[in-house]
């Protein structure tokens, strides 16, 4: 059987070897003044959120069994969620959603899937309502709409880099939603794991996910402009070593 740990080396993963040839290509493009397209930017999109093709099966290929992705399956495509059958969300306080400059404020944690028990402790903890509880309470205080969600598909939940989003309308209210799901990962003993970005914001119609895209192809287009005459394997090791700080340097405005 494959261990955990063969699979996920770290719990937010991005597969830059794996989207080598990929990446090669959109160096070649900018090197020759080949004008890029939505192709390009998905496979920076598909390695910031780690939506690539490796998902399906993952579950069992890390030892879960059939009756563990149906209990998954059950529970978040069940009446209690609102789901499109890729996201489960549940939105509190819709009614009073006002976006400003329409703008959606995201906070992001990546659950530790290399133990299969704190996976099963995060689902059965999210049963027990707590951090709706949470959340409910806050967002009634404050007279504010907050929705979370999280994957509605177990293999997308295991593989995926975001492992629950919750979303807000209020910049002002960062800290405390920040605070209000670490308290309640702290009191389940749910592990949650480092990431490049913890905070973001989707904005101008697009999701964070494609700001952050954009921006890792724009600073590397703007590199090998300045800095010409390199190779393509130049330009794609610089990009490896660089790529979690240009994540970590994008600004959340």
């Amino acid at each position: 059987m494959i261990k955990l740990k063969d699979l996920l080396i770290e719990s937010q993963r991005f597969d830059i070897g794996g989207n080598k040839s990929g990446i090669i290509r959109i160096i070649d493009k900018i090197r020759t003044g080949k004008p890029l397209n939505s192709g390009d930017h998905n496979i920076m999109y598909l390695i910031i959120t780690n939506t690539g093709g490796g998902a399906v099966g993952i579950s069992n290929r890390m030892g879960y069994t059939d009756d563990d992705s149906k209990r998954w399956k059950e529970y978040f495509k069940s009446s209690l969620w609102n789901t499109d059958g890729v996201w489960s969300q549940k939105n509190i306080n819709p009614d009073k959603k006002v976006k400003v400059d329409g703008k959606s404020y995201n906070y992001y944690i990546t659950i530790d899937r290399n133990d299969k028990s704190n996976v099963m402790l995060f689902l059965n903890k999210i049963k027990g309502g707590g951090l709706d509880y949470r959340l409910q309470q806050f967002a009634d205080t404050k007279g504010v709409a907050i929705t979370y969600k999280t994957h509605a598909i177990f293999d997308m939940f295991l593989s995926h880099n975001d492992s629950l989003k919750v979303y807000y309308y209020d910049s002002s209210l960062k800290n405390d939603i920040e605070s209000i799901v670490k308290k309640w990962v702290s009191a389940n003993n749910i592990k949650i794991t480092d990431r490049s970005h913890t905070h973001g914001v989707d904005m101008n119609g697009k999701s964070y996910g494609e700001i952050v895209a954009a921006t890792v192809l724009n600073t590397l287009v703007d590199t090998i402009k300045k800095h010409p005459n390199h190779t393509d394997e130049e330009y794609y090791q610089w990009l490896v070593k660089h790529f979690v700080d240009i994540i970590k340097n994008i600004k959340v405005k």
